[in-house]
C-alpha cells in the first residue's frame, strides 16, 4: 500500500493493489471488491465499491473472441455504447470521446449522458453519466473495459477511483 495524491485534488488516500491473472491495478483501500462468481482467467469482472456507494466496474476478456464481433478498438467501444443506448431506449447523448494512453496502449475514453427510464407509472426518468475506457492489449491477449455510472452525488468519487485504476493498470 502507498499513499498517493489523487489527480482530482483532495487528501492523500491509502491504496491497495489487486493482482490477478497477470494484470493489476490500484484502488482506494476504503473500497470493497466484489467479484462476479463466474470470473476466470479468460474473462470476468470486479466491482470496486466505495463506502459512499460509488462503483467502478473493471472487466476483462479474451481479445481473440472479441475480435470476431468487433475487429477494432473503435468497433468495440461503439458496440458497448449501442448496448447502453438500447438499455435506455435510445436516450443517450455523447458528451466526450477521446484517445487516452493506458500502460503504453491507445485506449478509448467515452462519456455519455443517459436518461434512465422511470420505474412504474409515476415519476420521470433520471439522468446519469456513463464513463468508460476500452483497451485492447495484444501482449496479454485480453481486452479491458473500465466503466462507471454516476449521478451528481457520487461523480467525483467515481472519477477519482476510475482515474486511479486507469493510471495504475498493468495489463501485461
Amino acid at each position: 500500500m502507498e499513499s498517493t495524491e489523487l489527480p482530482l485534488g483532495g487528501e492523500a488516500v491509502t491504496m491497495d493493489t489487486l493482482t490477478v491473472y497477470g494484470f493489476s491495478f490500484q484502488f482506494p483501500s476504503t473500497s470493497a471488491l466484489e467479484f462476479n462468481p463466474k470470473f476466470k482467467r479468460e474473462g470476468g469482472d470486479v466491482a470496486v465499491k466505495s463506502p459512499e456507494k460509488a462503483v467502478v466496474f473493471f472487466s476483462w476478456g479474451d481479445l481473440a473472441k472479441l475480435e470476431k464481433r468487433a475487429l477494432t478498438l473503435e468497433a468495440h467501444a461503439k458496440f458497448s455504447m449501442e448496448k447502453v443506448k438500447k438499455s435506455v431506449q435510445g436516450n443517450l447523448r455523447q458528451l466526450e470521446s477521446r484517445e487516452v494512453d493506458v500502460n503504453g496502449h491507445t485506449a478509448l475514453f467515452n462519456r455519455v449522458s443517459v436518461v434512465v427510464p422511470r420505474r412504474g407509472f409515476f415519476g420521470k426518468g433520471h439522468e446519469q453519466e456513463v464513463t468508460s475506457v476500452h483497451l485492447h492489449c495484444k501482449e496479454s491477449g485480453r481486452y479491458f473495459v473500465i466503466y462507471a455510472t454516476s449521478t451528481d452525488t457520487n461523480a467525483d468519487k467515481q472519477a477519482r477511483t476510475m482515474q486511479d485504476i486507469i493510471d495504475s493498470l498493468r495489463c501485461h
